[in-house]
């Protein structure tokens, strides 16, 4: 049995270890392909009213594309943030009942798309709309191409970062959807309840037999009750560990990375000097008018 609990939380652990990989690689890809939209050298004939325009809609759905990879891992998951107003409703992905769109960690998704998106968004799967982001984002990667100096070399770039950053999201997809068998984890659950439930009428008795009668409790209940709460406390956590992108305190906050891409991606809009002013968007916030 002990073999079996440590295997589950080594199971759960690497889990836990992966998923803070992905998703520090989602961040780095963000970065990387703002980079190559806003700080790439553009070519001497250059429409920048043209340039500045791909670079914020590219800006905004970057966003949008780890925005709806939080939204997969977590609230079609395990429901919408506690203590936010739709806490106690389920999440609905697609329809007309949709609330997905109401999804309020920031940044916001609906601060990220507009009403027409929103009706072509909400056909579409949950798990399947940061690979349509992804597509849309290529598409305006090639178009900003024809501006720069080395447009093959910009586009290409700009989607090698966009296909890892979606291999990445595939690899939190496999942690997600990957279930431990029920007949495993049956097996697993009863051998510990019976064990643990067993242990102190097993010990206790033997304890008495060598031990003073003062030091009873202390010889056989404390260690019976220790390993109770240890086989006990091993299995809830190698559950818990399972899917590190939920609600749970020990999980990895998806939240805190897409404020950390935002973050980064505003600052890079920000740094660079633009003709008809820099990107610099704040999308916690809903903007008068999304391009």
């Amino acid at each position: 049995l002990a073999f079996l609990l440590v295997f589950k939380s080594g199971q759960g652990y690497g889990n836990y270890v992966e998923g803070r990989k992905q998703l520090g690689g989602i961040c780095n890809n963000a970065r990387e392909m703002a980079q190559y939209a806003f700080t790439y050298k553009l070519s001497d004939t250059a429409d920048m009213v043209k340039v500045e325009m791909l670079r914020k809609v590219i800006r905004r759905k970057i966003n949008l594309m780890i925005a709806f990879m939080r939204q997969w891992a977590r609230e079609s998951k395990e429901g919408f943030s506690p203590g936010c107003g739709l806490e106690e409703n389920e999440f609905i992905g697609t329809g007309d009942d949709a609330n997905w769109q109401q999804d309020p960690s920031s940044p916001a998704i609906a601060n990220l798309m507009s009403a027409e998106e929103f009706e072509m968004y909400n056909a579409i799967p949950p798990g399947m709309r940061p690979a349509y982001v992804q597509t849309e984002l290529n598409m305006l990667a090639a178009e900003l191409s024809t501006e720069t100096a080395y447009p093959d070399h910009m586009h290409n770039g700009f989607m090698q970062n966009s296909a890892d950053t979606m291999n990445l999201f595939k690899g939190a997809y496999r942690i997600v959807e990957t279930k431990v068998p029920h007949p495993y984890l049956h097996l697993l659950y009863m051998l510990n309840l019976l064990y643990t439930f067993l242990v102190p009428f097993i010990k206790c008795p033997n304890a008495t037999a060598d031990l003073n009668e003062k030091f009873f409790f202390l010889s056989g209940w404390t260690s019976s009750l220790m390993i109770c709460v240890c086989y006990n406390g091993l299995l809830e956590l190698s559950g818990l560990l399972h899917n590190p992108f939920g609600h749970d305190l020990i999980d990895h906050d998806f939240g805190e990375f897409c404020m950390k891409a935002h973050g980064e991606t505003k600052t890079i809009a920000g740094m660079v000097k633009a003709e008809v002013g820099s990107d610099d968007t704040d999308y916690t916030k809903k903007p008068e008018a999304p391009q």
